[in-house]
């Protein structure tokens, strides 16, 4: 069975001022939507009958992409409906006349 390609937003914090022109916090925005092939890692926790398995993270997967996407690993990735931080380096390489992205990513604290 070939896995299928599914929507991952990538999503990016934008600084929030107060009224005063102050910097508040930050608050998360989708940036890009890619369709990408994601690769759960195996659980922390440790498997047992009747309880149910929690993803913690995993490999994101894209090609074919027509530009050098705009991704940072500051950036967190929303995959099947759970945002994910981005875990360390982005690999981002040319394949002939496409790219190509592959990154970590973590359960979000």
């Amino acid at each position: 069975m070939t896995p299928r390609y599914e929507p991952v937003i990538i999503r990016r914090a934008v600084e929030v001022l107060n009224p005063d022109g102050d910097p508040v916090g930050a608050d998360w925005t989708d940036h890009l939507t890619l369709s990408a092939k994601f690769a759960p890692s195996n659980p922390s926790e440790a498997l047992e009958v009747g309880k149910n398995t929690v993803i913690t993270g995993g490999m994101v997967y894209v090609r074919d992409l027509p530009v050098r996407p705009d991704i940072t690993s500051s950036d967190r990735a929303s995959v099947r409906g759970v945002e994910y931080e981005i875990d360390g380096e982005i690999g981002v390489w040319l394949r002939e006349d496409t790219w190509a992205v592959q990154f970590a990513v973590r359960t979000a604290k």
